[in-house]
Formats: C-alpha cells, structure tokens, sequence
C-alpha cells in the first residue's frame, strides 16, 4: 500500500512536470514564463514517507508433532512386523530342526526295516529251499508207503457182489463162493483165509459193501486169481472178483482204461499191473 502511494506521487510530479514542460513549449517564452517555471523547479515536492520493508512472514511450523508421532507409530509398528517376522523365523527353524531330526529317525527306522526285510528274505529262501526238499521227501517217503502197501496187498483179493446181511459169518460166506470158484482148492482154503472184512461204512440205500480177503500164502491167492478171470459160477452169481488195490493205482488204471478198452477193441493184448498198463507188451504210464 505504501508503495502505490509514492508511485501516485511520483506520478503526479511527472504528470506537472510534463505538463509544465508541455505549457512552457506550446506558448513563446517569456520573462514571467521563465520567472514561474524557475520557482517550480525551485519548489521541493513533499517528500514520500520511509517505511520499513515488511518483514519476511515465518512460516508456522504446524503439524510437526503429529507427523513425528506418525513416524514413531510407523516405526514401531515395523519393528513389532519384525518382531513377528522373526518369531516365524525361530518356530519355521524349530520345526524345520524336529523335521531334520523326524526324517533322521524315519532314515533309520527305514534302514532298520530294510535290514529286516533282508533278513526275512534270506530266511523266506532258506524256507522256500526247505519247503522244497520236504516236498521232495514227502513225495520220495509217499512213493515207499505206496510200494510197501501195494506190496502187502498182493496177498490180498476183492470181492463184489456179495450180498450183506445183519451179523453174518463172513468167512463161511467167502469160503464157499471160493471153493465154487477154484474146486481144485477144497480143504487147502479154510487155513489160507487169513483175514477178511468189508470195505466202508454200511451202505444207507441197501447196497452191498466190498470184502478184501487175505490169504496166508500168495502162491493161493494167485490161484484164485486166474481162475476168477471169466469165472462161470461169479457171472451166474452176478459177483466178481477183484485185485485189492491201493487207491493210486485205481486212479491210475480208470485213466488208462479208454487206452487198454480200445487196444482190446482192435484184438491187441492189453491188462494192467498195478498202475500200469501193458499192450503187447509195451508198458503204458498214466500222465
């Protein structure tokens, strides 16, 4: 404000010198012309009042406070983050620690398990190779048991047919249906009877059991047997008789029976001995 009121000034001083200047040109000179102009340059213009220069405005520091405290809270607020952050830290590492020491003892159960398999396996094998040798006794001490029974039962005959009744004398009934079938044996019989008895428990549907006969001697057993073979009196009495074989032997014989049935069909000469057959001559094992 103080400014535009000496510029208004100074102003007007030149707007009344110009004007002076101005009149002083337009009209001729003269004495009193010059007269009043050297009392106006004569006269001193009332001077503009000093003043001071405004004073430079400081600029009020506000809101320095609450920003520190913002920066202190933001501060703080990261070192509790880091804090947290390094908590995480320490519990990621404790369990990383009890996963080490969980995957070492896991390493070690595993070796463990792994030298017991081992073991197992060699004592599998060990077993497997004893499971194979008593396979292989067992069938060798089978194979005995069979050649010894098969042996015994060589003295022995079976008979069918016979008809069964409630406490019957089985060695009256054999006597006499063999003395029909080998006349020529009459009074040697009776002592070479040794043992006889039927085969099985009693038949619930009326059927007649079989009757294994043992002999004393083998040489009359043999006798009986051939002359049992196409006997008349056995086919009229509807019976037969039969070598006591163990039951190997018969599964072996039903099948080669098609085998020997159709060699006899074509006139060869075809039997059985024990589990084999034998046609003209050659001998015949059943798979």
């Amino acid at each position: 404000m103080d400014v535009e009121v000496g510029a208004e000034v100074e102003l007007v001083s030149d707007v009344g010198l110009s004007n002076s200047f101005g009149v002083l040109a337009d009209q001729p000179a003269s004495a009193h012309a010059l007269h009043d102009m050297d009392l106006c340059l004569a006269t001193s213009f009332p001077a503009s009042p000093a003043k001071s220069p405004p004073s430079k405005k400081t600029k009020k520091k506000t809101g320095t406070t609450g920003e520190l405290t913002d920066v202190l809270h933001a501060i703080q607020e990261l070192s509790t983050k880091q804090d947290a952050t390094f908590q995480k830290l320490i519990s990621i590492e404790n369990s990383t620690d009890a996963t080490t020491k969980a995957v070492e003892n896991l390493s070690l159960v595993v070796q463990k398990l792994v030298s017991d398999v081992n073991e197992h396996s060699e004592k599998m094998c060990r077993f497997a190779r004893d499971i194979t040798e008593l396979q292989s006794s067992d069938k060798d001490v089978r194979s005995r048991i069979e050649q010894l029974e098969r042996y015994s039962r060589r003295w022995c005959l079976k008979m069918h047919g016979v008809a069964e009744t409630k406490n019957e004398n089985l060695h009256s009934i054999v006597l006499n249906i063999l003395e029909n079938v080998a006349p020529d044996l009459r009074g040697k019989l009776s002592d070479a009877l040794d043992v006889m008895h039927r085969v099985g428990r009693r038949n619930q549907d009326g059927g007649h059991r079989s009757i294994i006969v043992r002999f004393s001697t083998r040489s009359l057993r043999d006798v009986v047997w051939r002359a049992a073979k196409d006997n008349a009196y056995l086919k009229e009495s509807h019976q037969r008789i039969s070598e006591a074989l163990i039951p190997a032997d018969v599964a072996a014989r039903a099948k080669l029976w098609p085998i020997v049935k159709k060699a006899r069909e074509e006139g060869k000469k075809a039997s059985f001995s024990g589990p084999f057959a034998f046609i003209d001559g050659q001998k015949i094992e059943a798979s």
